[in-house]
């Protein structure tokens, strides 16, 4: 093999090497919530938002909140935020006193999966 072409094939393989870290983040991210992951809420909250550090496809993005007892305290499907698709919202009714967990699913515009949980409390 000729030394050009050997130094071409070895820069195209560095080339692709190189773009694998960037491939591996390139997942959607939990960036924000409302309630917050942890936190204690005086008051109930009417709606969950979650931000996310990518664009979401609603149709394979859900949010699903439960009681301490596994019980669904949600009958409502998320939906992506019209005026800004990194962000899902889901609505929920009263929530009584306790503790809750919130199990989150999305795909992203590049068809990334992933998902994550996170609990918070309602005084």
């Amino acid at each position: 093999m000729k030394t050009s072409m050997r130094n071409q094939l070895v820069g195209i393989v560095a080339a692709c090497v190189g773009l694998f870290p960037v491939l591996a983040f390139a997942h959607g991210k939990l960036e924000n919530a409302v309630p917050a992951a942890g936190s204690t809420a005086d008051v109930a909250p009417d709606a969950l938002r979650l931000t996310f550090n990518e664009d979401l496809e609603s149709s394979f993005s859900t949010i699903k909140v439960v009681d301490a007892s596994g019980a669904p305290a949600t009958k409502e499907k998320a939906k992506v935020d019209s005026s800004n698709p990194r962000v899902l919202t889901v609505a929920v009714p009263k929530l009584a006193s306790g503790s809750y967990t919130v199990q989150w699913a999305v795909m992203t515009h590049d068809a990334h999966k992933t998902k994550g949980t996170y609990a918070f409390m309602v005084k």
